[in-house]
């Protein structure tokens, strides 16, 4: 191995981990988080479940409404800067929420956390994409990992530190998160450029037209779908396997499979793409997807559940990660920002519509079979999509004439 192959490995980790952990710090603990803290929030603020639930509906607008303006803002200002804000709004986040003494405070914090974290996943990608284009699926695999762990850590340790801190409660957790966040953010500093191409200007006439992009309107589709359906699983199978006589600790333990499934889900199909192409691994992660959601159906023996478990945590992380390859490959680097702000728009309005979807439909049509039956559905609409989105070759060939 030369010195020079030898550097650019290093440059890869170097990169790859600290957007790792940005995202591990701006998602898995500013968002994610907060369904291990609110417990102790709600019982110390006298917060009632409806005033709950309302804060995580702030959390998620501030998301809603900087998603689509990130890509934008990094295309204007720089990827990192941009990120680097974001960052800065989701550390003061923390640190307001551990001082927070209403539901107000609270709501104002948890909409800049929302907010800072989109600012800084959306620029993120583009840094990486732009860094390394022909390692973009296992590099965007491994950063979008990052939420996974965030989400398995902060269940792990919200009890031990509010053990330690006893004083404090749930606010040490705050403190702690914040403080991991603000090393992060320093190293992120240190270590993230932006690649050669971000500030680079065209003409007007040579700027892609979203909207006139056939391809990329199917891909914010796919975007949409996998936003309505990805939940489904994820808040029922714990119910689920309750109501088929299994005990909650087994329960648990399952919903554990899929987390950790989660965690490695992306970098393997990620890494597969890199190898055979993002098309035939899309169209493999539906196919898994609508799998997982069919197998508790046909067989609610824990075999099944398991499996589904798997099947379920690993698709999810992969099929975000393919998503997001698919839409980077139909523009030069320097939109890639924007188009994955756009897409996310789509992802993001999904998201609100699935649960409340998926509720009624278990409501009204049959129980939680019904509602795991519907995401089969919607996936294989997916996989439909995908089977109309133009060849790999031409589509990448007709962003570089762009």
């Amino acid at each position: 191995m030369t010195e020079q192959s030898m550097n650019q490995k290093r440059t890869f980790w170097l990169f790859v981990l600290t957007g790792m952990l940005l995202v591990l710090t701006t998602s898995g603990f500013a968002r994610m988080s907060y369904g291990a803290v609110l417990p102790y929030m709600q019982e110390d603020l006298s917060l009632s479940i409806s005033q709950a639930g309302l804060i995580g509906t702030v959390m998620f607008l501030g998301y809603l409404v900087t998603v689509g303006l990130s890509g934008v803002l990094a295309f204007r200002w720089g990827a990192k800067a941009v990120l680097l804000a974001g960052g800065g709004g989701v550390l003061v986040s923390m640190l307001g929420l551990a001082w927070a003494s209403s539901f107000w405070w609270v709501c104002l914090f948890m909409f800049v956390s929302g907010a800072g974290s989109a600012l800084v996943f959306t620029p993120l990608m583009s840094v990486m994409i732009g860094w390394f284009p022909d390692k973009r699926g296992i590099a965007l695999g491994i950063i979008l990992s990052g939420a996974g762990i965030g989400m398995l850590l902060s269940g792990i340790l919200t009890p031990l530190i509010m053990q330690q801190f006893a004083d404090l409660s749930w606010r040490a957790v705050w403190i702690f998160f914040g403080l991991i966040s603000l090393a992060v953010l320093l190293l992120a500093v240190v270590i993230l450029k932006n690649p050669a191409l971000t500030h680079t200007t065209d003409t007007q006439e040579n700027k892609p037209q979203w909207l006139k992009n056939r391809e990329l309107t199917k891909i914010a589709l796919l975007y949409f779908l996998l936003g309505v359906s990805y939940l489904i699983p994820n808040l029922y199978q714990t119910s689920y396997m309750l109501e088929n006589g299994f005990s909650s600790a087994t329960a648990g333990w399952v919903y554990a499979v899929a987390g950790v499934f989660s965690i490695v889900g992306g970098p393997l199909w990620g890494g597969i793409s890199d190898k055979i192409g993002a098309q035939k691994t899309l169209l493999a992660a539906w196919i898994f997807a609508v799998a997982g959601d069919l197998i508790p159906v046909l067989g609610t023996h824990i075999g099944g559940f398991i499996l589904s478990a798997a099947i379920w945590g690993s698709s999810i992380g992969g099929l975000v990660t393919l998503i997001q390859v698919k839409a980077s490959q139909q523009v030069p680097q320097r939109y890639v920002s924007a188009v994955i702000g756009f897409i996310s728009v789509f992802y993001a309005v999904g998201q609100m519509m699935g649960p409340g979807l998926s509720g009624w439909i278990s409501d009204h049509m049959g129980g939680f079979a019904s509602a795991y039956v519907f995401g089969a559905i919607i996936y294989a609409a997916g996989l439909m999509v995908t089977l109309n989105l133009s060849k790999e070759a031409a589509r990448i060939s007709m962003a570089a004439k762009k």
